[in-house]
């Protein structure tokens, strides 16, 4: 039960309590009833139950600022990752960034507790796997060890490490590799969730097939062949 709920319910409450004692003088003695109004004024029920609707509406108010933050901080993260790998760089720091940008997007995003929050979070998702799946589906294997283009992984990984002269310095190894923990940072961001609600729906049912033969003749048709015949490899085969 949340907070709100609780608040309502026990204000109700103590409304009913004040219409029963402001009614119950019809048939309560007297002095039962002078005791009665005396303990439990109806005038002080019902400043409580206001008291009550008052502090339920605040703790709602709080839980929908609460989500809309960590909603809107979720969002910025996600934004941010994707601004770093957006030119489809190989940089071994900017990658790690991303990663971590990823890693509080993720924390942040369960912190959006409210179902209308939940919906635009994953509205925003869609898009943001999207976007992973052709940093890591678009790429070859070389570019991952983070060099220029190369003719072979051989060469990419001695690349890799190879030395640098810049500023007057010598540097007998470098580590331009992209980090494993990154790559699956950017693989996390671009897999479906598990148990996925998928809100796009059902297939047509028969009856509504049946509908659109009259408004949308050739959706029904196609609708109907692809309910008789399979298609694979280039070949028709028969559903039955």
């Amino acid at each position: 039960m949340t907070t709100q709920r609780l608040f309502t319910g026990l204000a109700w409450f103590l409304i009913a309590a004040a219409l029963v004692t402001l009614f119950l003088g019809r048939v309560l003695p007297a002095w039962m009833l002078n005791a009665l109004t005396k303990a439990l004024p109806a005038g002080l029920l019902v400043a409580l139950a206001g008291n009550l609707f008052t502090q339920g509406k605040n703790a709602q108010d709080s839980i929908e600022k609460r989500s809309a933050f960590f909603l809107d901080a979720s969002i910025k993260a996600y934004e941010q990752a994707k601004v770093l790998l957006a030119d489809s760089n190989n940089d071994r720091a900017v990658w790690i960034e991303a990663a971590r940008c990823l890693g509080h997007a993720k924390v942040l995003s369960d912190g959006v507790t409210l179902d209308a929050h939940q919906r635009i979070l994953e509205l925003n998702r869609l898009k943001y796997r999207s976007f992973f799946h052709q940093v890591l589906s678009s790429r070859p294997a070389t570019f991952f060890y983070g060099v220029t283009e190369s003719d072979s992984l051989d060469n990419a990984a001695c690349a890799s490490t190879a030395r640098e002269e810049g500023n007057g310095r010598v540097i007998t190894s470098t580590l331009k590799e992209l980090a494993e923990p990154s790559m699956k940072a950017i693989w996390e961001a671009a897999q479906w969730p598990e148990n996925y609600n998928d809100p796009m729906g059902e297939n047509f049912s028969d009856s509504e097939l049946n509908k659109l033969i009259v408004i949308y003749p050739e959706l029904h048709r196609h609708l109907e062949h692809r309910r008789q015949w399979h298609s694979a490899s280039g070949r028709l085969f028969p559903r039955s």
